[in-house]
């Protein structure tokens, strides 16, 4: 009896892959996923990108130059410490969520 080839599949989206693609480690899995629209990364980032968003907004600044400034002038403000503790918090989330590029 001949064996059966494996087709691997997102379970996502329904896209096969080659016959034999590695369940797991392989390139072609991790491009799949970086592009699948219905991978559930696509709500995370789109999660992440709204947040992101309402922060700029908040602290007045999206760079990572702006960011360092403004945390600089915080710290030196004469601002309760609540608001200037909750300032910073805020764009140390910008800066380490901010998109490589």
């Amino acid at each position: 009896m001949a064996e059966e080839a494996r087709v691997l599949t997102c379970v996502y989206c329904g896209q096969e892959y080659p016959q034999d693609t590695p369940a797991w480690g392989d390139k072609v899995l991790t491009e799949h996923i970086r592009i699948c629209e219905k991978h559930p990364m696509r709500k995370a980032e789109a999660t992440i990108t709204k947040l992101r968003t309402a922060l700029e907004e908040l602290v007045g600044a999206a760079s990572k130059d702006e960011l360092e400034k403004m945390e600089l002038i915080l710290r030196l403000a004469a601002v309760p410490m609540a608001d200037k503790t909750a300032a910073i918090n805020a764009i140390h989330a910008l800066l380490e969520t901010m998109p490589e590029g």
